[in-house]
């Protein structure tokens, strides 16, 4: 489940990405190393981008029509960009594990 931020306003195709990541991070299995392997790239990617979102807060917050504390969405933003590195980070794992699974069964089969 994802708790929406009234910030989501702000940028829905940025927040879309990242909840169709969490919701990739929270199906995938143990021995899906193609999955994982996708999703290490991609959260890669979108952990970039709420990087540059982080350190442009002011210049989103001067072109938006929203009333939000930059101090607060850059926090939130942070929070974004860390949970995409941590998706990124236990991925890498996944797909390891995965593939060292996968040569093990090969050679004992």
């Amino acid at each position: 489940m994802v708790i929406k931020s009234d910030f989501q306003d702000i940028l829905p195709e940025d927040c879309k990405q990242y909840n169709e990541i969490a919701r990739r991070y929270r199906d995938i299995g143990q021995e899906d190393a193609d999955e994982a392997f996708k999703l290490m790239k991609d959260s890669w990617a979108v952990a970039q981008r709420w990087s540059e979102i982080q350190a442009t807060s002011r210049k989103i917050k001067d072109l938006s029509d929203k009333d939000f504390s930059v101090t607060a969405f850059k926090e939130w933003s942070h929070q974004r960009y860390r949970q995409m590195q941590y998706i990124h980070e236990s991925s890498r794992m996944i797909w390891k594990q995965a593939n060292e699974y996968l040569m093990w069964s090969r050679r004992n089969t």
